[in-house]
């Protein structure tokens, strides 16, 4: 999809399905396997997890990548698609005509194949119910006075909806933060209300060593020397690349305040930073007071981190657990430093594992690859499937990149504080899998399309059941 002003509802020919409306079988889509242990440092364990199955919920739109329930008490949900359309579900299941917020006409134009810019995040406030307000972060196009040649502007917005709550004036935005981007690369995307009443947002290192302008120059083995200092932008404090920010969003009108306890507060950089030292933190989730961020690898490793207080959690210095070296990266060196630029311990990710790039030539792993890139997902704490409680549910984007097939793992919390928590593979979709929403009951759902980027309409909202 490209950048346009229609304001017509792509998804108003699609089969529209109650939440329960059919259970999908084994010899209808392929999308469930018995549970898989998958081996992550540790010795083969017998599966733990309960057989699961998906139920289509809603179909027609181009790249779902997340789906959050209105924190107002009606049973209402929103699907989010990154082509820059946000649609409502009712209750009942019923997918609303007219969408809940467009910003199709603010949006950098996408190109077609894969594509990772369009709308990354959304977020109600707390007090959504009184106050109707809520955040969007997308790529807009490159604003007066960014560096000459660079890519676009990440733009980070307030919305207010009015009435009903069931429609959102794009003319109510309210600009917070605007962050010239030099790539269309590792951008990051994630955004979430912490218990704290904080606004969290990941943002990307800016992808600066794939090129700077429109176009991928670099994959990540062939970078130039001369491109690696963009790396450290994830480790420079005084930058806002790789990191993951903490706003008061109540105060500092027209913009923000920053927490007073924020950890840079006190000058020793941006003060708006609560964590940094990541790559790509696509998706931020809420358990409580623990914050979980999908990292998405840049060579070997795909990682989730646990951000449960302020810290320096490594990139570019170490990917996952494992070093860093941009001159080397099929060979990493078997040490590296352990401390930032403060002296802060750099801090290890609870889950990981190796990506299908382990099987290039030249890289000595000895590990198979699992899977593209992780994509997040949401400790379990609904009630429709117990044996799941208290259990990371996320994805993996497909197992192969050329042909859809999303993947879909539970992590176990390991009886030892630290050590990487055991993973296993519950399912696998013959289709992309983009996100995993939350609804108000903590039930969880899958979001996928068989694209490559946000076009078509092959994308698809699933809820996660236990098969039976």
């Amino acid at each position: 999809m490209g950048r346009g002003s229609a304001k017509t509802n792509e998804c108003s020919g699609a089969r529209r399905k109650r939440p329960s409306a059919f259970r999908v079988g084994l010899t209808a889509a392929a999308l469930f396997l018995g549970a898989l242990s998958v081996p992550v440092g540790a010795a083969r364990e017998p599966s733990r997890s309960p057989p699961l199955a998906l139920e289509l919920v809603a179909e027609g739109f181009a790249a779902p990548i997340d789906l959050l329930s209105l924190p107002d008490g009606s049973g209402r949900a929103v699907v989010v698609d990154q082509r820059g359309v946000v649609f409502l579900l009712e209750g009942d299941g019923r997918l609303r005509d007219i969408p809940f917020l467009d910003l199709r006409d603010k949006l950098v134009f996408l190109a077609r194949g894969f594509e990772e810019r369009g709308l990354l995040g959304l977020a109600f406030h707390p007090e959504f119910a009184r106050n109707g307000r809520l955040f969007a972060t997308y790529t807009a196009p490159l604003a007066p006075g960014a560096p000459a040649g660079w890519n676009h502007t990440r733009r980070l917005s307030e919305f207010t909806t009015a009435g009903a709550r069931d429609r959102v004036d794009p003319a109510s935005e309210r600009v917070l933060l605007e962050l010239p981007w030099p790539s269309r690369k590792h951008l990051g995307g994630g955004l979430a209300f912490g218990p704290d009443g904080y606004l969290y947002v990941g943002l990307g290192d800016g992808g600066g060593v794939h090129g700077v302008g429109p176009e991928v120059l670099y994959e990540a083995f062939e970078v130039p020397p001369e491109l690696a200092h963009w790396d450290r932008l994830a480790q420079d404090p005084w930058s806002l690349y790789g990191k993951i920010l903490r706003l008061d969003v109540d105060r500092g009108f027209p913009g923000y305040a920053v927490p007073p306890l924020n950890p840079l507060a006190n000058g020793l950089g941006r003060p708006e930073i609560w964590a940094w030292g990541f790559r790509q933190p696509w998706r931020l989730s809420f358990d409580g007071t623990d914050l979980f961020v999908s990292a998405v690898g840049e060579t070997l490793w795909e990682a989730i981190y646990l951000v449960d207080r302020p810290g320096n959690y490594g990139w570019a210095i170490r990917e996952g657990r494992h070093c860093f070296d941009r001159s080397r990266p099929k060979n990493p060196p078997p040490s590296c430093p352990r401390h930032g630029p403060f002296g802060e311990p750099l801090r290890d990710p609870i889950v990981e594992y190796p990506n299908t790039a382990v099987g290039l030539p030249g890289v000595a792993l000895g590990r198979e690859g699992i899977g593209t890139a992780t994509v997040g997902g949401h400790v379990y704490r609904g009630s429709a499937i117990p044996a799941l409680s208290g259990k990371l549910v996320f994805g993996d984007w497909s197992r192969s990149f050329r042909e859809p097939s999303g993947q879909i793992f539970v992590a176990t919390p390991p009886p030892v504080w630290g050590a990487l928590w055991s993973i296993e593979k519950v399912l696998e979709l013959d289709a992309r899998v983009l996100g995993l929403g939350r609804d108000a009951e903590g039930e969880l759902y899958v979001l996928s399309n068989a694209e490559l980027g946000p076009h078509g309409r092959t994308g698809k909202v699933w809820k996660l059941v236990p098969r039976g």
